[in-house]
């Protein structure tokens, strides 16, 4: 009885060793989405465009550094549209290195290079960024915000048929306000086709077909599978840019024309037509 008690009251009286005291939390500073690399941050009215290249920095504080001077840091940075989807696999990056006692104040920095999809939805992207130290096994992360300019398709959960138009020309970027043509003429036709859906790996295949009709509903020109889009990719593409052209032969009768659009989506088995008239004077 006598042991058992002594071995009570050891029990008792033992104190635990205090903690280390913790050093300052990592903290992650001074982000910056640029045009350039190591360039001016975009402010107010600068935006990216879609299809162009952005770059993005960020820089490291409150790192440990060993006895021997060495700071073992790694980051991922991934980048998501307006609509939340990652435009590109989360790029890893690492920083090994040694300091002297004169780079005791050095702040080590991440850089990552990206590329906006030519086809992707305008507005506000966001950068995710997330380092570890390698020694203190402390973690930190953020998020940083910037602006994209690009044409604007709303978006559809069933096979739909946007914004189709006439043109002058292929380039034109506004169409005509009265879609009239002479014998002779040129035709130029723009849409967009979206609410396909995607298999795996982002897979999509969109087809579609033309058609022009005259007021009796006589077919007077069709193609089939005028234009085929079918791929695979890290980013789900919202939706395919649509585009064909149509000469009017001099002899043309002066009278209004149907121009029909049937789009085919193969994995969603989906199918959807969209009509447009046009005059000849």
């Amino acid at each position: 009885m006598v042991l058992i008690a002594a071995e009570l009251l050891s029990a008792q009286t033992a104190k635990p060793k205090p903690a280390a005291p913790a050093g300052p939390p990592l903290q992650l500073v001074s982000p910056v989405v640029s045009q350039f690399e190591d360039g001016a941050g975009l402010e107010g009215a600068q935006h990216l465009i879609v299809g162009e290249i952005g770059f993005f920095r960020f820089a490291v504080v409150n790192y440990k550094v060993s006895d021997a001077g060495k700071v073992q840091l790694s980051a991922k940075v991934q980048v998501f549209d307006s609509r939340g989807a990652a435009i590109a696999p989360v790029d890893e990056l690492a920083i090994a290195t040694a300091l002297s006692e004169e780079d005791k104040d050095w702040r080590p920095r991440f850089r990552s290079q990206f590329q906006l999809p030519g086809i992707a939805p305008p507005g506000n992207y966001r950068v995710h960024y997330e380092t570890t130290d390698g020694q203190s096994h402390q973690k930190a992360s953020g998020d940083a915000a910037f602006t994209v300019d690009g044409p604007n398709v709303e978006p559809s959960d069933t096979l739909v048929i946007r914004q189709m138009a006439f043109y002058r020309g292929a380039d034109d970027e506004v169409p005509i306000g009265v879609a009239a043509y002479r014998p002779g003429d040129m035709i130029w036709v723009k849409f967009f086709i979206t609410g396909y859906k995607h298999g795996e790996q982002n897979a999509m295949d969109v087809t579609y077909d033309v058609a022009v009709t005259d007021t009796a509903g006589k077919q007077l020109f069709a193609q089939e599978n005028a234009a085929v889009e079918k791929n695979q990719a890290f980013y789900p593409q919202p939706w395919v840019p649509g585009v064909f052209s149509l000469t009017l032969q001099p002899d043309t009768v002066k009278a209004t024309y149907t121009v029909s659009i049937t789009a085919h989506d193969a994995i969603g088995k989906q199918n959807v037509t969209e009509k447009a008239e046009f005059k000849v004077e």
